[in-house]
């Protein structure tokens, strides 16, 4: 599957979710931030220099950044909670944790990518309340994806 193929697919998906594609694209074809249920997610379709040929299609959405206290206990728990998802994991990059789903674009269908955002959504939304929750008073108050909008 190319560039062209996999992002009519997405766009559609978008479609499906009462949001313009269009609107949401990004300046870099096989790109789209949407959000969804209040979770931002990112959207998207990319392949390598290396392997031009091959496309993946990665949908993330910002959960927390690092926390400046308990991360111990907090990097346990996300290695618990990453046991218990579907189609997605967390995982760290920088000074942000992010729910993720990555494959290749090769067989994707509508349904595929339908499942893969209403995942990530409600991961970020679900676990985003729970570790707030548990984690009280480890972030300043500016560090979270709510108050970044």
């Amino acid at each position: 599957m190319n560039l062209k193929e996999a992002s009519l697919l997405v766009e559609e998906s978008i479609r499906g979710l009462n949001i313009d594609p269009i609107a949401c694209r990004k300046e870099k074809d096989g790109q789209w931030n949407v959000t969804v249920n209040g979770a931002p997610v990112y959207i998207d379709v990319f392949n390598f220099p290396t392997n031009p040929d091959n496309y993946y299609l990665q949908v993330c959405s910002p959960l927390l950044k690092v926390p400046e206290k308990n991360q111990e206990a907090f990097y346990l728990d996300l290695l618990e909670v990453n046991y218990d998802m579907y189609s997605c994991s967390m995982c760290k990059k920088g000074d942000w944790f992010y729910v993720m789903s990555l494959r290749p674009a090769k067989g994707l269908d509508l349904n595929e990518i339908n499942w893969i955002i209403d995942k990530v959504a409600f991961y970020s939304n679900d676990y985003y309340s729970k570790l707030t929750f548990k984690y009280k008073g480890s972030w300043p108050p500016e560090s979270t994806p709510a108050s970044l909008n």
